[in-house]
Formats: C-alpha cells, sequence, structure tokens
C-alpha cells in the first residue's frame, strides 16, 4: 500500500510539471504569434491555455492577453468579455480597466463604461484618457438623442456575409472600389491576424436602373495571395493607390503602399511607393490629393521620428505628380493621440477626414473632419449617425456633393453604408388671431423680412394662416398689422440649425380699444425708480411702439388702497412718470406719449374678454368673471394671501392707445384694411 501511494504521488508530480510544461510552451507560442501581429492565432492558443490555469493571476494575464487580440482585431464584443474576466481577477494592469471602458463603449454600454473610466482615472490620475472616455460617454448619449441631419442606411447590393470596406470612386458615383474578404478573393487561406481570408480590391458599377452588380475582383496584377485594401482611385478612375500586406507561409510581412495604371489589360503592376527606405517599416491607408502632391497615411512607427500613440498619420509632400516624396511629418497632437488614428480621405476641397479611437468619440473608431486653419488643425467628430458605438472608418465622398459611402460593424459585419445629407428644409406656419376672442384674423397683412435682404409678404387666410419658406443661417422678423389692431411681431432665426425644421407661430393682434397691462413692471419699495427687472417687459413695449409707429399712448400706474390716497397718487404719478422717460430714453418721441396716476381710484376689473383676464381667472381659482377689487372686495376675501394677491394685481402699470394716426404714411407694411 505504501509503494501504490509514493507511485501515486510521483505520477501526479510529473502529470502537475508536464502541463505546466505543456502551458508554457502554448504561452509562449501565442506570445510569439502576438508580437507578429498574428492576433487570431495567438488568441485561439490563449483560450486554449485558459481553461487549464488554475492560478489567478495567471488567468488574469491570459484574460487581459486575448482581450488585447481582441482589441486589435477590431472585435469589441470579444474584448470586452476578456478585459471583463481580466479586471475580475483584479489584474496588475490598471490600462485593463481603460481598455474594459472602451469596450463597454461600443455596446452602447455608457454608464457601465463610465465606471471603469472612473476606476482607470483613480489608479492613474495622470492619464487624460479616463476623463477623454467619461467625456465620451456623455456626448454620446447627447448626440444619439439628438442625430444630425445624415441619412445612412446599408449598401445591401454591394455587401457580402463577409468583411467589406473602404470604399472608393471610380469613373463616376455609379462605379465603386472597395476592399473584401469575400470567398471570390485570390487569398484562400485564414489570416493569422484576422482569421478571415485575406481582402482584395474589388469593384462594382450600377446598371442604369440604379442597381448594383455584383462585386468582382478588380482586373490586372493588383490583388495578391495576401491583403490588399484601402484603395483611392484618382484621374477619373486611371490610378490607383492602395495597401498591400504581404504574406509568406501565412506569415506577416508587413504593409506596403503601392501605386498602379488602368490600361486595356486592366490594372497594372503594382510600384512600390517609396516613403521610407526601411523595408521592416509598415506603411498603409493612403490618402492622395487630387494633384497626387500630398499623401496621408498612416504607420505606428518611423525611425528617428516620434509617435504619439498607437497608429499616427503622416502626411508627404512633392512639387511635381512624378516628383520624389518629402520626409514624413507626423500630423501633431491636434489629430494623433494616444490611441489610433487611420483610414484618412482626402475631399476634392481638401478636407482631411480620418477614424480615430482616441478622441473622444461614440465607441470604436469615430470618423472626424479636420479642416487647418492656418497651421492649426480644426477637428470635428461627425456625430451620430454618420459615427455609432461600434467601429466606423473609411469615408468617401462622391467629388464635393453631400453623398458617399463609409464602412462600420454596427450591424455586427464590416459592411459599406451609404450616406447622405439633404438639403435643409425651413418653413414658417403661422395664424393670426384676436388675442381676445382667440379667433381667426382673416386678411392680416403679414410681411416676413431679414437683414440679408429677403423680404416677402402675404396676406392671412380666412381662417388666420399663413405660410412662409425660409433660407438657411437667416434671421427674420414677421410683423402682422390691421387696421383697429395691434400690430404684433416675432422673431425666428435659422442660424446654426443642422436639421429642417419648421416653425409654428401665433401673431395676436389686439384690439386698439383694449387697456393694455404691462406685466412684470418692478418699482423700489415706496418709491418711483424702476427695477432692472421691468426693463424685460418695457423693452417688449419699446418694440410694439416701433412696429406700430402710427399709434401714441397713455401710460398709467395704479396702486393698491393702502397708504393714503394722496401718497398714493403722487407715487403713481412718479412711477408713470417713470416708465414714459425709460421709453423715451429708448428713442420713442415724446409727443407720442403721456403719462397719467390714478392712484387706488381704479381697482382692477377681473374680465374674461381679454387674454390678460382670462389668465387671472386660470391662475386664481377664487376670483370670478366681473370681479372688482375695491377696497370692500378685498377686504371680504377669506385669506390673507388671497388679500395679498389682489393687492398684488392693483399695483399695475398700463397702456391704452389714444389716437392711431401719428404721423404720414404712417401703416408701414401693407394697409391691413
Amino acid at each position: 500500500m505504501r509503494y501504490f501511494k509514493t507511485a501515486l504521488f510521483s505520477f501526479a508530480f510529473i502529470l502537475l510539471v508536464t502541463l505546466s510544461f505543456s502551458q508554457k510552451r502554448m504561452i509562449k507560442k501565442a506570445d510569439e504569434a502576438f508580437a507578429t501581429g498574428e492576433y487570431f492565432l495567438a488568441a485561439e492558443t490563449y483560450e486554449k491555455v485558459y481553461e487549464k490555469l488554475s492560478s489567478k493571476q495567471d488567468k488574469a494575464e491570459t484574460a487581459f492577453k486575448l482581450g488585447e487580440c481582441g482589441r486589435r482585431m477590431m472585435n469589441n464584443r470579444k474584448a470586452a468579455k476578456w478585459y471583463r474576466k481580466a479586471v475580475r481577477y483584479n489584474i496588475d494592469k490598471p490600462i485593463a480597466w481603460l481598455y474594459y471602458g472602451n469596450a463597454l463603449r461600443t455596446e452602447g454600454k455608457y454608464d457601465e463604461a463610465k465606471i471603469q473610466y472612473k476606476k482607470y482615472e483613480n489608479l492613474v490620475p495622470t492619464d487624460e484618457r479616463g476623463k477623454i472616455g467619461e467625456k465620451s460617454c456623455d456626448l454620446a448619449m447627447d448626440w444619439l438623442a439628438n442625430p444630425t441631419g445624415y441619412i445612412v442606411v446599408k449598401a445591401k447590393d454591394i455587401n457580402s456575409k463577409y468583411a467589406d470596406f473602404c470604399p472608393s470612386f471610380g469613373r463616376s458615383k455609379a462605379e465603386i472600389y472597395f476592399s473584401s474578404t469575400r470567398e471570390s478573393a485570390h487569398g484562400k487561406d485564414a489570416s493569422n491576424i484576422t482569421g478571415q481570408s485575406y481582402s482584395d480590391i474589388f469593384v462594382a458599377k450600377k446598371d442604369r436602373k440604379g442597381k448594383w452588380s455584383v462585386p468582382v475582383p478588380v482586373d490586372g496584377n493588383v490583388n495578391s495571395p495576401g491583403s490588399e485594401g484601402a484603395a483611392v482611385i484618382l484621374n477619373g478612375g486611371s490610378t490607383m493607390y492602395f495597401s498591400m500586406c504581404k504574406q509568406i507561409d501565412k506569415a506577416n510581412m508587413g504593409c506596403k503602399i503601392y501605386k498602379s495604371r488602368n490600361n486595356a489589360e486592366g490594372w497594372s503592376d503594382p510600384q512600390e511607393v517609396e516613403l521610407i527606405g526601411d523595408s521592416s517599416v509598415t506603411v498603409a491607408y493612403p490618402a492622395v490629393s487630387k494633384d497626387e502632391m500630398t499623401m496621408y497615411f498612416v504607420s505606428d512607427s518611423i525611425p528617428g521620428m516620434k509617435c504619439r500613440g498607437g497608429q499616427d498619420i503622416w502626411v508627404v509632400k512633392r512639387s511635381s505628380p512624378n516628383g520624389k516624396w518629402s520626409k514624413p511629418e507626423n500630423l501633431g497632437s491636434k489629430i494623433n493621440t494616444k490611441g489610433n488614428e487611420k483610414f484618412p480621405y482626402i475631399s476634392d476641397t481638401g478636407v482631411l477626414y480620418f477614424a480615430s479611437d482616441g478622441h473622444p468619440g461614440m465607441g470604436g473608431l469615430d470618423i472626424f473632419k479636420a479642416v487647418k486653419n492656418g497651421t492649426t488643425w480644426e477637428v470635428e467628430n461627425m456625430k451620430y449617425p454618420i459615427n455609432s458605438p461600434k467601429d466606423d472608418f473609411g469615408i468617401c465622398f462622391y467629388e464635393n456633393k453631400k453623398f458617399g459611402y463609409l464602412t462600420s460593424d454596427r450591424d455586427r459585419y464590416i459592411d459599406l453604408y451609404q450616406f447622405s445629407l439633404p438639403d435643409l428644409i425651413f418653413v414658417m406656419k403661422g395664424k393670426v388671431i384676436n388675442s381676445n376672442t382667440n379667433e381667426p384674423l382673416a386678411g392680416a397683412v403679414v410681411h416676413l423680412t431679414s437683414p440679408s435682404g429677403h423680404e416677402a409678404e402675404i396676406t392671412s387666410a380666412s381662417d388666420g394662416t399663413f405660410r412662409f419658406n425660409l433660407h438657411p443661417k437667416t434671421d427674420y422678423t414677421v410683423i402682422a398689422s390691421k387696421s383697429k389692431y395691434l400690430s404684433a411681431v416675432v422673431d425666428r432665426s435659422t442660424k446654426g440649425l443642422k436639421k429642417s425644421k419648421t416653425f409654428d407661430v401665433i401673431l395676436d393682434l389686439a384690439p386698439i380699444k383694449n387697456t393694455f397691462e404691462l406685466p412684470n413692471i418692478e418699482y423700489d419699495v415706496a418709491k418711483t425708480t424702476l427695477r432692472p427687472e421691468s426693463m424685460v417687459s418695457l423693452d417688449k413695449l419699446v418694440k410694439i411702439l416701433t412696429v406700430n409707429s402710427h399709434i401714441t399712448i397713455e401710460l398709467s400706474a395704479n396702486t393698491d388702497y393702502r397708504g393714503g390716497t394722496e401718497y398714493n397718487q403722487k407715487l403713481s404719478e412718479g412711477r408713470a412718470k417713470s416708465v414714459m422717460d425709460y421709453l423715451i430714453s429708448k428713442g420713442i418721441k415724446a409727443d407720442r406719449l403721456t403719462s397719467v396716476g390714478n392712484g387706488e381710484k381704479n381697482p382692477k376689473v377681473i374680465s374674461s374678454k381679454t387674454k390678460e383676464g382670462r389668465k387671472l381667472l386660470s391662475k386664481y381659482r377664487f376670483l370670478k368673471n366681473g370681479d372688482v377689487l375695491t377696497k370692500e372686495f378685498i377686504d371680504n376675501l377669506e385669506t390673507d394671501t388671497q388679500k395679498e394677491i389682489c393687492h398684488q394685481i392693483n399695483r399695475r402699470t398700463e397702456f391704452r392707445v389714444l389716437r392711431d394716426d401719428y404721423g404720414i404714411n404712417a401703416v408701414k407694411f401693407g394697409s391691413g384694411k
């Protein structure tokens, strides 16, 4: 029995050592694959090892590496799964919390992502990426709630069940080039980097009915057993720049930028574009200007030059289409971040578009627009729906139109999407009504004007309605006028609006015979001095008098009955005079104004026939139509609160129209008959 126990222990020990050695060997193999960029192969091996590990530390390390594989393969769902395990095992790499937050953000789980960013901020307070992540979550939720005017739809006729990405227009908007890993690609073996087939460059054309043809690999010698992609087509479809990543015995040999010409036999043998002079350096994703004098490209390492983070965008220039390219220049911190910037694109007007996961954004890669102002880049996120919580990249525009294609995996697969920005439509739909009765007013003259010279005039219909079409980026003033009514005015603006909008406006025309109360006119206690908060209401009166330049008015101030009759009379006269002086200071002519003080002798009459009276009846249920707020009425109220409300209502400043024929040709916008 003792011999049996010893043998059993020896066997278990040998088995444990063998398993440990096997695990180390597999981890070493996975680490080697990871180091050469073969993330799919590395992930396969790490997953096999993970299930056999018993140490929490070893599990945390392997889970983190699996998260890294997912992140680098742009498989954010897998990345989130493994980063979650790594942080649960409390890995000693703070960056895991940042990357976990990023992965959650790509799933649209913004509240959960913010928790991970906050943890990373606490662990590494000197790194701004935690704060950028939190800011990104808040921005993303706002952008989702307030989308831009772009319309984005999947290009169903072109896409396959494989990866389709990086579009470029050919001879016209009816010809499109893009990269794809679909089955008809030349590379038949699965890539150790992505796990998919190697990508080729494909082309599709639209027929007269607007239907795309079945995409086919481009003719000629561009495509190889390796990966080709991110092509840009120039000169009416005769020139192509693209990335080629050569593979030898499934080994990744790095990527370079090539150029090809279109001829009778198809695309010519590709010629490498000499940019670095070091064959070990990977350069990819070319964006070439229309005149072929400027090229942007992506690299994570250029000898003797500083890279700001993961992959950076660089620029080279030359003085002639066949000249030598200049020394690469990093685009700097306004463009490049600690994250990845790639997939640049130059519009015909020279605007740079690119994808980044380092700038504040919605999820993985977001598409950004960059305009150079002098020596400084001004960078703007394209927001939702151009961007989504997933990876969005590889955008192209047709000429200078608000139309093009982009790449996104927002629907789980990497597909091409068509986008367009419809012209903005702005409309003003309004109604002219009698402010006393709320009944529509037909035949009112409605005049639209703007500082930029846009002007129109229309008469309100039998139901009081009117309609104007408006221009973008314009301020408008609309005035409605009708004989024996005070003209009404509203201001609206289309400036800053990025979506079409219909403005609904109501223009209340008050009969001139009315007495109008000026709301919120306040004075210092027991004084005639106007308080600053009164200016808003008085400025509205200035506007009424300016629009109704044919009227003269009487201003009257009223007090409650407390304080003595003589005192209240003098106080009200001084207050009415203060209002008149303010109007004169704003440019209203003195001979259009008269001021009187009523003291306490004109208690308020509550009337449902006026707009202001209806508001009082709605607000204070103890008041009834026809009530006169005399001393006797107030003294008989049930509560002190009700009494104080009535005192406040009695303390008012009003105006009434004395004449409507002031000046010559005073009604400026139509007769209003």
